[in-house]
């Protein structure tokens, strides 16, 4: 009944981790320049290989395979030796002082021996022992009685938990810059990740006492080895929850954000012209492609803004405030619009005056008007926002779209231009 649990739970993680790995990758491959995107990948696939392996029809399908019934235990640990190698890696870049490139090859050049030389040195005692049968789960305790098992897993044990602490202590003592919202979710999901960590150690705590039993013949402490994957499976569980809780509802956001500038781009269009993504066309993957489509919404509405400079005007955004000072209250927001399509809607100013004065602009361009050169606005609110706060500032701006204080200023802009509105 266990076997058939871990069979179960480990092939359902080994799938999840390989079609999750391959998404990843795929992503960082055509699109991302980021190390992490390519590092979470990397070790989405390497815990697809562990999973699998240790799964006990495959460990001794494989080990028949390559005719070394439990090859698969030495693959096993070295696999996960260079999974905690990718999370030494990550805690390095997470790390705003020692992300720069002087110190990530300091940091390569001090423990890349450390990584290599173990598995070297694993590789070597694995193939130098006189081994019996395929044990899947109980490798450690079934072989206690060789001395190369023995310091196998002594030189395993001694890498992981060495290099488990520094990814501890490098986490511990991490100081992130940025909104404190953001830097309250990361610092949980670190702290999601440094459990999992912990619980790593849990499984050599435990193998070590099954070997121990197993050396000095006491069969209750031998039989606890199978409790050992179980921790790893808690660790594997913690440290995808851990990355799982910020990149789903980034994903969220993402698709929030895409479909408020889609609304903004379609407002902004001529009419009759239907185009979609003008630098790449909508694809079917672009349902799960969130942040290139994005980013080239965010293009495709700067490039309509520009487009529209020439009936860019001052009247809209003067409406707006005068709006502000005359309907708002107490806290300065105008009445009306607390929701917009169903999203919680914070007044911005800067944001309220481009929204109206796009739709301002685009009313002029489609009845083919013209603005009086006194009139004339040089500059659109928002505009020289820094690159990182363009999206932001634009799904702000799609938002205002149809907060009534923007469409009642479009209305005074209209009403004041007078004759220069086409009847």
């Amino acid at each position: 009944m266990w076997t058939g649990a871990v069979t179960a739970v480990n092939i359902v993680i080994a799938a999840l981790s390989a079609i999750l790995g391959i998404v990843k990758g795929v992503e960082a491959w055509r699109h991302e320049k980021e190390l992490t995107l390519k590092l979470a990948a990397s070790v989405l696939l390497f815990a697809a290989v562990i999973f699998l392996l240790a799964t006990p029809w495959v460990y001794r399908a494989v080990g028949a395979l390559v005719h070394s019934p439990n090859i698969s235990a030495l693959i096993v640990p070295a696999a996960t030796l260079v999974c905690v190698a990718h999370a030494h890696v990550m805690t390095q870049l997470w790390h705003p002082e020692r992300r720069a490139p002087a110190a990530l090859r300091r940091t390569a050049m001090t423990w890349a021996p450390v990584y290599a030389g173990a598995i070297i040195l694993m590789v070597v005692l694995y193939v130098t022992a006189d081994l019996g049968p395929a044990t899947p789960l109980r490798f450690a305790a079934a072989y206690a009685h060789v001395p190369q098992i023995v310091l196998f897993h002594l030189v395993y044990f001694t890498a992981l938990i060495t290099t488990i602490v520094e990814c501890v202590r490098q986490c511990r003592s991490m100081s992130l810059p940025g909104r404190p919202d953001f830097v309250a979710s990361l610092g949980r999901s670190i702290g999601y990740f440094v459990i999992a960590l912990v619980l790593d150690l849990v499984n050599v705590a435990i193998s070590t006492t099954a070997m121990i039993g197993a050396a000095i013949g006491n069969h209750r402490l031998a039989g606890i080895a199978d409790l050992a994957w179980s921790a790893t499976i808690a660790s594997c569980l913690a440290a995808t929850y851990g990355l799982g809780r910020m990149m789903v509802p980034a994903r969220l956001e993402e698709h929030r954000d895409g479909r408020a500038l889609r609304a903004l781009w379609k407002s902004l269009m001529p009419p009759g012209d239907s185009r979609e993504l003008i630098l790449a066309p909508r694809t079917w993957r672009s349902g799960w492609e969130t942040r290139v489509t994005v980013r080239r919404r965010v293009t495709e509405v700067r490039d309509l803004q520009d487009h529209l400079s020439p009936w860019w005007s001052v009247e809209p955004g003067l409406a707006v405030e005068r709006l502000t000072k005359d309907l708002s209250g107490p806290s300065g927001e105008p009445a009306g619009g607390d929701q917009v399509n169903g999203n919680p809607q914070t007044w911005d100013a800067v944001a309220a005056k481009a929204a109206a004065t796009l739709l301002y602009a685009a009313q002029l361009r489609d009845k083919n008007a013209h603005v009086p050169l006194q009139e004339r606005l040089e500059e659109l609110p928002g505009l020289d926002v820094p690159i990182p706060d363009e999206r932001p500032h634009l799904v702000r701006v799609a938002r205002h779209m149809t907060h009534p204080a923007v469409l009642q200023a479009v209305a005074l802009a209209t009403r004041h231009a007078g004759s220069t509105m086409p009847v």
